[in-house]
């Protein structure tokens, strides 16, 4: 097998998805709704995934049980050609699995297991992946706050260590969980090269209120690249002297956001290792973020490339670019 390009650190969930629902659903013995549906999920193995639909190679670095769980993820891992090798299992571990409950704009709750693999997953299951970094160019951590045991000093032993090999650090976050702020971590933010954030997770991790300030933040506190997700009016960006306002495709009918921050994640990385412009990135992660929005689920399956790059071409004119 070729070396893998990109090394994806994270969690791999099942996820059991159920919708559209709404509070009603427990005034009832029994509901039906239109769809339920059983599908790989977790921010690393949705990236990871939608980074080889793109047509990368990817190694990912996760944690799974000797259970029925984690037999059917590490076989959808396969199956999407992604190299397990630095996949682990641990027979005293329960593979995480969500309930993901849709409603009716397509946005979720998601109900989780405590102490499963997602939050088991720790320093001691990623350091074997650091002895084969061959061919590596981007290492993505999916996400901070996810897994507990990665805290402020963990994730900086990592980074510095991808940091040192030349590996270009990147990673997405979720919200903090005990108020964490970007100062907290300032020792593992200097060695990261993209960071990735929704607006409401930059706000806590901030204390700022809009895009400029919450990006501005971060670089004061060491980020070289800053990437804020705003849904439905698209992203923002800081990159070096350079800010600006990228805007979502337009029509785009929400049915299920599950995965669509994920996407976006692997859409820009995709980018990044086209090289193409970093605005352009931007604009092809919008791009790829609406095609995932449309379907149930995290849906890489449903990433169809050539309608990707004509949504991007879109969102571009809007821009005024070609």
């Amino acid at each position: 097998m070729d070396p893998a390009q990109i090394l994806v650190i994270g969690g791999a969930v099942a996820d059991l998805s159920l919708g559209p629902v709404d509070r009603t659903i427990f005034d009832h013995d029994s509901t039906p709704i239109d769809h339920i549906s059983l599908s790989t999920g977790g921010d690393a193995l949705n990236e990871a995934t939608t980074l080889a639909q793109l047509g990368h190679r990817v190694r990912l670095v996760t944690l799974l049980g000797q259970d029925p769980a984690g037999d059917y993820l590490l076989e959808q891992c396969r199956r999407a050609g992604l190299d397990c090798s630095t996949v682990v299992r641990d027979p005293q571990v329960a593979t995480s699995v969500n309930a993901v409950l849709v409603d009716q704009a397509g946005e979720r709750r998601f109900v989780t297991a405590k102490n499963t693999s997602i939050r088991r997953l720790g320093p001691e299951h990623t350091t074997p992946a650091l002895r084969h970094l061959e061919g590596v160019q981007i290492a993505s951590f999916a996400s901070i706050f996810v897994s507990p045991r990665f805290g402020a000093q963990e994730l900086e032993t990592l980074f510095a260590a991808l940091h040192r090999r030349r590996i270009l650090v990147c990673t997405d976050m979720t919200r903090p969980k005990n108020g964490e702020r970007a100062e907290d971590l300032a020792g593992a933010l200097r060695y990261i090269d993209f960071f990735f954030a929704n607006l409401e997770e930059g706000r806590m991790l901030t204390g700022e209120s809009t895009p400029e300030t919450i990006t501005q933040r971060l670089v004061d506190c060491g980020v070289r690249y800053v990437v804020l997700k705003l849904g439905a009016d698209g992203c923002y960006y800081r990159f070096d002297n350079w800010s600006s306002y990228v805007p979502a495709y337009p029509g785009c009918r929400c049915v299920d956001t599950t995965g669509a921050g994920d996407t976006f994640v692997a859409a820009f990385l995709h980018g990044l290792l086209w090289g193409i412009p970093r605005w352009r990135c931007a604009a092809f992660a919008n791009a790829a973020a609406s095609v995932c929005v449309e379907h149930t689920g995290s849906a890489s399956d449903a990433l169809d490339p050539e309608e990707i790059e004509r949504r991007t071409a879109v969102i571009c004119q809007c821009l005024g670019s070609e």
